[in-house]
């Protein structure tokens, strides 16, 4: 029962971040050097899908699963459960909770997000 209360707070709470963490990115869009990025991002890896675990106090103990993709610099919720075998991001339900009660903070400073999985994996298509 509590791991069932997890999820459904892991599901309002992930995509409630999801939609700050796209504010942020739009925010950055005309931003010299990260526009760049972005524009690399859009180049090589839209459309590509990848995993998310979340966990609440270990990343080696995740209890929910997200899939999502990228398209036209957004990051796209595609659809929930452990459909892509790669995980590119482990998030914790911490930081998720913080990016939605914060979400100003994120949005005005989107250096703030944790971005290092897509630019590992933007490396990677590369």
């Amino acid at each position: 029962m509590a791991s069932e209360a997890k999820s459904e707070d892991s599901y309002k709470l992930f995509m409630e971040a999801l939609e700050v963490t796209n504010s942020a990115l739009e925010e950055l869009r005309d931003k010299p050097v990260i526009k760049n990025v972005l524009e690399l991002i859009d180049e090589h890896a839209s459309g590509r899908k990848f995993g998310v675990a979340i966990y609440a106090d270990s990343p080696d103990d995740p209890f929910d699963y997200y899939t999502v993709r990228l398209n036209q610099r957004r990051i796209e919720f595609v659809s929930r459960g452990k459909d892509e075998p790669d995980i590119a991001w482990k998030v914790s339900t911490e930081y998720l909770r913080d990016v939605v009660e914060n979400s100003d903070d994120y949005i005005s400073n989107p250096l703030k997000l944790d971005l290092d999985w897509l630019k590992q994996r933007l490396q990677d298509a590369a």
